[in-house]
């Protein structure tokens, strides 16, 4: 996971100091031969405090002794060949405390006050990350420069400016070499598109020749000594609008490195100035601009991180709408379709059958087709109520309902319940003899039940009468007088003796068995 960096089990804490302390020495080896304006001058920048508190912050506390031991390789070097003798180690010991210090102090700061994760995401967390900088390196440097007059290397005349001078240049290294380090760190080698790389070659491209311009081929006059230095701003603003922090801290790095270049070499707009002015400017100018650039870069990527989140929300939010319309669609439909279906048989109800029979009706008359229909009662039903109970009655009715749907078989014939005892079957497409060959398998069907059926006098069991119609809709006026003609054909069923099938135009059977 990126922004935490752990130590392997097996890596011991003395490899780890031991690779700090050549690292640090690296950096200020470097630092002597790269950051400096002119020899003999302090260095411009010190990338080596910014290499100490990132390794602090990354691995943690362990490494201290590793900074402390390059702290203290590389300020003896230093000033074991500007001053003779053993005067050297006092200056040696006071700078190397001070960076101690003031890593110590910058990691604990922002540990405590930014937290984990990396320190240059938003805004506000970039903006107190330059504050720490530069309250930590200015106590660094307040502690090597104090060491320096107490050892009589400094003169008090001396202290303002020596102070000034190094906090700029340990300030401005660690705010830029550090944040550069925990960038690349963080970010990682960047995975773009082809498109993308050609914009990133073009957008550097563009940065070193406009600071070559500025920098290094520029050469003013005291009349023409323009700020120009400040046309770099559009183009780390470019950056940080379409890229990431990684991007802004590498265009930080190549703008400081061609204007010390070309500020060594005689160029740019600093000339006319003394060696110390210009080299105080020239930090300024890093310190500032870098504190600039880096708070924009986080602004622009805690703007892109909002914008993610949002997208994130609303696609949730949208998948939420999608289902609870899934759900409320699901709901309606199993609503219309109780709607249709009686509670008690579980077949449809006569709403149901009547929006059929319309549609039917206007689908027969429209083709030329037959139109049947079954009208079924149970035979003394409400006796059946009275001796068995309303409860058996129920289950009766539904049986004898479920067997009817049985038998049924055609997916657009219709079995729903009429009213009370009563079950209509709807037949489109069907003549008498169709009517006829259903209405015996559901007189069949019924009887295989075996019901017992006390209070009938007609049968041991549950049986019914049966009345159907066969009708041309293109010959009738209207829908109900299909419904009229099985109704009286049942009336006949009922006339002749019950358990038994009458339809319009044929002779009503006794059924066989069970009478």
């Amino acid at each position: 996971m990126r922004g935490t960096l752990t130590r392997p089990a097996t890596t011991p804490d003395w490899l780890l100091n031991t690779l700090t302390a050549l690292l640090y020495c690296a950096a200020a080896w470097l630092g002597e031969r790269a950051l400096m304006l002119e020899l003999g001058m302090d260095n411009v920048l010190w990338p080596q405090p910014a290499l100490a508190l990132v390794a602090m912050l990354l691995l943690g506390a362990r490494v201290w002794p590793g900074v402390l031991l390059g702290a203290l390789l590389a300020e003896g070097w230093r000033w074991s060949g500007q001053i003779p003798g053993a005067e050297w180690l006092a200056p040696t010991l006071g700078t190397a405390t001070g960076i101690l210090v003031q890593t110590l102090v910058g990691t604990w700061l922002v540990r405590r006050h930014i937290g984990p994760g990396h320190p240059l995401d938003s805004f506000g967390r970039c903006l107190l990350f330059c504050l720490i900088v530069a309250a930590s390196t200015l106590l660094g440097t307040l502690i090597a420069v104090s060491t320096l007059y107490l050892a009589g290397l400094t003169p008090e005349r001396m202290l303002l400016a020596r102070s000034g001078l190094w906090w700029l240049s340990n300030a401005s290294g660690t705010l830029l070499f550090g944040s550069l380090l925990l960038n690349l760190h963080h970010h990682g080698w960047p995975r773009l598109a082809r498109e993308a790389w050609y914009e990133l070659l073009a957008y550097f491209g563009t940065v070193a020749l406009l600071t070559a311009s500025i920098f290094v081929w520029w050469h003013p006059t005291m009349d023409t000594t323009y700020p120009l230095d400040m046309l770099v701003l559009p183009l780390v603003a470019w950056a940080a609008f379409r890229f990431s922090s990684r991007e802004v801290s590498l265009a930080l790095l190549l703008i400081t490195m061609l204007a010390l270049w070309g500020t060594r070499h005689g160029g740019g707009p600093y000339l006319g100035f003394s060696a110390y002015s210009t080299l105080i400017i020239l930090q300024t100018y890093v310190g500032i601009l870098s504190v600039v650039a880096l708070c924009v870069a986080a602004l622009m990527s805690e703007q892109r991180r909002i914008k993610r989140e949002l997208g994130r929300q609303q696609e949730q939010l949208e998948q939420q709408v999608r289902i609870r319309t899934l759900a409320l669609e699901q709901s309606h439909a199993e609503v219309v379709a109780l709607s249709r279906v009686d509670s008690v048989t579980g077949i449809a109800n006569r709403r149901s059958f009547e929006e059929s029979l319309d549609g039917e009706w206007r689908r027969a008359r429209r083709l030329g087709a037959p139109l049947g229909m079954l009208m079924i009662d149970i035979d003394y039903f409400k006796l059946y109520n009275d001796h068995y109970g309303h409860v058996s009655g129920d289950y009766c009715l539904r049986e004898v309902a479920q067997a009817i749907r049985s038998s049924v078989r055609r997916p657009q014939d219709l079995v729903a319940r009429y009213g009370g005892e009563e079950i209509v079957c709807l037949l489109p497409d069907t003549a008498e003899d169709g009517v006829a060959f259903v209405g015996e398998a559901v007189l069949e069907a019924v009887r295989d039940l075996q019901l017992p059926h006390a209070g009938s006098s007609v049968a041991a069991i549950v049986t019914i009468s049966i009345g159907g119609a066969t009708v041309q809709p293109r010959e009738v006026v209207d829908s109900r007088q299909l419904i009229e003609a099985a109704d009286r054909e049942l009336y006949r069923a009922k006339q002749q003796g019950r358990n038994r099938l009458v339809i319009a135009g044929r002779n009503g059977d006794a059924a066989e068995g069970g009478r």
